[in-house]
Parts: C-alpha cells; structure tokens; sequence
C-alpha cells in the first residue's frame, strides 16, 4: 500500500499534479465531445455535399474534364484505391472515420490512406470506373504537433514552478514555527513570520499569547521563590550569628548545625536558580574556557583541568556558570576524587567532560536523577542541580549524558552548539 505523503508541501503539489491530471483528462473528453465530434460530422456533411455536386457535374460532362476540374481545384485525384493507413492516426482523423462507418444512409466510403508519400482523407467518388479524391494533411503537421509538445512541456514547469512558490509561501511560516515550538513553550516569543494566510496568522497570535502567559508565570514563580528565599534567609542568618554567639556549645553539634544551615541556604538558591531558568539573561558571546576556570576556581576540593585556548560561543554566560558549577558541586557531593574537567571540540559543539571516581550511576538512575526533586537519600540535596544543567543545554542546543567512568565513576558531559 503507498502511504500518502506527511509534509504540507508534498501534499500540495500531489494535490496540484493530481489537480492537473484531472484537468488534461477533463480537456480531452470535453474536447471530443464538444469540438471533434462536432466537426466531424459537418465535415462529414461538407464531403457529402462535395461529392453530390461532382457525381452530378460527372453524369453531365466528360469523365476526363470532371478529373480536369479536379485537379485544377487543387485535390489529389487517382483512379486506383490508396493504401489503407494501419498506423495510429490523430483523433480528428479517427472521428471522422468512426463516423462514416456508422453512417447508413449512404455507402459512400471514406478512408485515411496513402498514396505517393503522402497521407490524406480519401474519399471515393460514385463513378465508372471509381474516382478517389484527396483532403490531405498538412504537410507540416509533424511540426504542429513538435509544437504542441513543446508547449505542452513547457507549460508544465512553469505551472510547477508557480505552484511550487505559492506552496511555500504557505508552508514556510508553519515551518518556522515548528522549528520555534520548543522554545514558545519554554516562554520565549515566536519568530516574527513573513506575511501569510489568515490561519497561519492566527496561529501565530495564539502562540505568542501561549508564550506570553508561561514568561508571566515563571515571573510570577520566580518573584514567589525569591520572597520565600528573603524572607527564610534573614532568620537562617540570624541563627548562624547566634549559633557563633554560643562558646559552650558542643563544637561537633555546632559544626552540624552550621551544616544545616548552608545546605538549606544552598537549597534555596537553587530553588531561585530552578525558577529564573536563564529568560531574564541576555544572549551574547562568552568564553567557556573562562566559565570553566570561574567555576573550577569556586569548588572546593582540587581539580584537574584540560583547556583549548578559547572555547567562542553565543549563549547565556550566568546560566553557563550555574550549570558548570552544578556539575562541579554534583561530582564533589555524590563522586570521589581524583576529579577532572575536560573541555574538547566535537563537531560542531563543545563538550565539558566532568569526570569523577566514585560510585557512579546506574542506566535507570541516570534518567532519574534528570528529573526535579529526584535525589540522593546518602547525600540530601534540593534534586534540581542536574534538571538545572538539562535545562540549560536544552537551551543552548544541546544535551546532557551521563556515563559510566571507568574504571569507577560517573562522566557527566555537557554539549553546547550556542543559544
């Protein structure tokens, strides 16, 4: 069975081929039935006429002068039946002697024949002995239907071409808007689109309110997020000061206090992190050998690093940083030294390699761990550091794998082609 064709452009121009299919089929029948036919038989009433007046002319004069006057109006006469035509012969031609043949009311024969190198209506006259007289073809009708052809195939691909422009003009801005559709989603506003169809446009219009009520709810989530964060962070501060303020208190339950209190302010700035999703930043050309050694330099145990002399790409530096970061603190937390940061050209990307030598990561826990809130019940955490760094190679056309190091160990690589 053939499947019908999915894109808009191919379903249109199967549309206009079928379109102009059916037109030639429709031309065909509708000229034979409303110009061949037609002609036909008054061309078969003309010849009947014709050979009426000769036959009569011929039963009052001599034999020889009918064929004299004959031949001077120009008509091929021979006194021998042609050579019957067995080759395919035009339309009109088979019409006419279609139409002769089912006539009854008289015996008169009409034939296409040749005679002399050259083709033509014959049509035999009621004479003793009896008398054929030629209306041949056109002696250049080779070149008329040379010319129908050609017209014919130059016709077709200028109707082609024609289609095919207009077919474009209508398919290109649903293109460009599927190719939009994953950052509409995320809140960014639509293409700006080259005039179209009332439907594309609506389209268009429907999608950017869509766009404009994500980017006023994740405002409206961040602003949330960021007075929860204000609000929990001044007592958070007031009781490290106070916590400071206690010298009899048992040092190890101070220290695990202290503890306490920077992963929870640590969680809330991912929370902030999470909601703000790198839309209020500006796209502009960094470094990611600078990020990389800004985020390196902030860690807190020792790194081994490997970096080109410039990494040049267009993206959002501050969402980059987070997300190098995140990958740096995920490794520290979950991972085991040695620790080492690659960053390397691949294709038409660049790839940061977080590498780490400590338990690893499962197939299923991988996938997992991408998810929001999904985290270590060893380690705690918020579960949104690695759905931060997803979210940002996402945004950056690229992706986030996460694969086994061997011997041990987890290698977290980021891939970035630019926002």
């Amino acid at each position: 069975m053939i499947s019908s064709p999915r894109g808009v452009f191919a379903q249109l121009a199967l549309v206009i081929a079928l379109t102009l299919i059916g037109t030639a089929i429709l031309a065909v029948l509708l000229g034979r039935e409303l110009v061949t036919r037609p002609a036909a038989s008054q061309l078969l009433r003309a010849m009947d006429g014709f050979a009426g007046a000769i036959e009569e002319m011929g039963r009052h004069q001599p034999r020889t002068q009918m064929l004299e006057a004959l031949r001077g109006a120009g008509l091929q006469v021979i006194e021998t039946p042609p050579e019957q035509l067995t080759r395919r012969v035009a339309p009109f031609m088979r019409e006419l002697t279609d139409q002769a043949q089912q006539r009854s009311e008289t015996s008169r024969v009409i034939q296409v024949g040749h005679y002399n190198g050259a083709d033509g209506i014959w049509l035999a006259l009621d004479a003793a002995p009896p008398v054929w007289v030629s209306f041949g073809y056109p002696k250049d009708r080779k070149k008329v239907r040379r010319f129908s052809v050609l017209l014919l195939a130059g016709s077709v691909p200028l109707v082609w071409l024609a289609a095919a422009y207009y077919a474009r003009r209508m398919v290109l801005p649903l293109r460009q808007l599927a190719q939009a559709a994953p950052s509409i989603s995320r809140g960014d506003p639509p293409p700006t689109l080259a005039p179209s169809s009332s439907e594309v446009t609506e389209l268009a219009q429907a999608l950017a309110a869509a766009s404009a009520e994500v980017r006023s709810a994740a405002a409206d989530r961040s602003m949330m997020l960021a007075g929860i964060s204000h609000d929990l962070r001044t007592p958070l501060t007031r009781l490290q000061y106070a916590l400071e303020l206690l010298p009899d208190t048992d040092p190890e339950l101070r220290a695990g206090m202290g503890r306490d209190i920077e992963e929870i302010d640590a969680i809330l700035t991912q929370f902030i992190d999470y909601a703000r999703d790198g839309r209020d930043e500006t796209n502009e050309p960094v470094d990611l050998v600078d990020i990389c050694r800004n985020a390196v330099t902030a860690a807190k145990c020792e790194w081994d690093t490997v970096l080109p002399d410039a990494a040049p790409l267009r993206g959002r530096p501050m969402a980059l940083l987070r997300a190098v970061s995140n990958l740096i603190g995920n490794a520290e937390r979950h991972g085991a030294p040695p620790f080492s940061l690659y960053l390397t050209r691949a294709k038409d990307a660049w790839a940061i390699e977080v590498r780490d030598r400590g338990p690893g990561l499962s197939p299923v826990e991988a996938d997992r761990v991408r998810q929001p809130f999904v985290r270590s019940l060893e380690h705690g955490g918020s579960g949104l550091g690695l759905p931060i760094v997803d979210r940002v190679a996402q945004q950056h056309g690229g992706d986030l794998r996460l694969a086994p190091n061997t011997p041990s160990g987890l290698c977290a690589t980021l891939s970035l082609r630019g926002a």
